[in-house]
């Protein structure tokens, strides 16, 4: 899914941030020069005191060194009115335009336009997953439309996350119990570098996903065709449908054989089914359709022996078609993919 939608906007011409250069990344959002404005203010100022200071450090050094064993010491200046005015009413100049330009800023930033299009947000360790107003779902990609408000619902599952895309300038703590809300507008198409800005357990470093921005037409047009995507797998294949609900379990699940995350690998799903597998507990569970759809539902039921269960449900999160095509994906992993993870063509 993510090597369809980077296609279709790389052939669009279309800005792919790539993370790279030492600087500041592009300025993607109509509120990002504003923060770049204020963030250059600071910085001047700063580079502009430790310069002067410096300078003045060694300008002293200098002058009032000393320059034979006989040198004695002169008066000391313990007081000196105009000077410690200077230093005091000029830096409180300076902090107060700081606040009142950052707090200009900052209220812009909280108040989405009432006609912003709205995603809702879910976090859990260690992926993100998307859902519009008409249904549509994604995990990993996040798509909205460029030139127009988009308004982010977003709370957590487990623990504390914050979503932050640095070409927009955005971020915002993702709260478990909560909903806390983020806005922005993109200004051009493009694909933009989404991560998780708290730390939130071992795999936190893994907890990415993409902004992709689509033209408005052609954004509307998208998510009315994801909305209806599972209607396009009859029964027969669609355990097909599996390799793009995977994107959720991406980041604690691998698809090549052996190799060992979070979570087990889905190669040793699929190649103890029909067996029994050892067990916390130090019982055996038979690996069947039930294991499977309970593993994913009700996670914490049977845990493979030497993982942790640490794994969150997915109750509300997949629809029962998409456990079904889950189910059937792991049962027919081999027709899917290889064993180094890549797709069957």
């Amino acid at each position: 899914m993510l090597l369809r939608t980077l296609t279709s906007l790389l052939s669009s011409g279309a800005r792919v941030d790539t993370g790279d250069g030492f600087w500041l990344p592009p300025q993607a959002s109509t509120y990002s020069q504003g923060i770049d404005w204020v963030f250059y203010f600071i910085y001047w100022i700063c580079v502009f005191f430790f310069v002067l200071i410096v300078a003045l450090m060694i300008l002293f050094v200098w002058k009032y060194r000393r320059t034979s064993v006989t040198h004695q010491a002169g008066e000391t200046v313990t007081h000196h009115t105009p000077l410690e005015l200077t230093w005091t009413i000029i830096p409180l100049i300076l902090v107060i335009a700081i606040f009142w330009i950052g707090l200009d800023g900052y209220v812009d930033m909280i108040r989405p336009p009432a006609n912003a299009y709205e995603v809702n947000v879910v976090a859990q360790r260690w992926n993100w997953s998307f859902e519009h107003r008409n249904g549509a779902q994604d995990s990993q990609i996040l798509k909205v439309p460029a030139g127009r408000p988009v308004k982010l619902v977003m709370t957590s599952q487990d623990v504390l996350h914050a979503l932050f895309i640095p070409a927009f300038r955005a971020k915002q703590d993702v709260v478990p119990g909560r909903y806390t809300t983020l806005w922005f507008e993109a200004k051009e198409p493009g694909l933009y570098q989404l991560f998780c800005a708290e730390y939130c357990g071992t795999q936190h470093s893994q907890m990415g996903a993409t902004v992709a921005v689509y033209p408005p037409d052609e954004f509307d047009e998208i998510i009315a065709k994801d909305a209806r995507w599972l209607d396009n797998y009859t029964d027969e294949n669609l355990y097909q449908a599996g390799l793009r609900i995977f994107a959720r379990c991406s980041s604690c699940h691998s698809l090549q054989e052996e190799v060992r995350l979070t979570g087990p690998s889905f190669w040793d799903v699929h190649d103890d089914f029909g067996k029994k597998r050892l067990m916390e507990g130090d019982y055996e569970a038979d690996i069947d359709e039930n294991y499977i759809q309970d593993s994913i539902l009700n996670p914490q039921k049977d845990i493979v022996a030497t993982y942790q269960g640490v794994m969150p449900t997915f109750q509300g999160a997949l629809k029962p078609r998409e456990v079904r095509a889950m189910v059937e994906f792991l049962k027919r992993l081999d027709e899917v993919v290889d064993r180094q993870g890549n797709p069957i063509e």
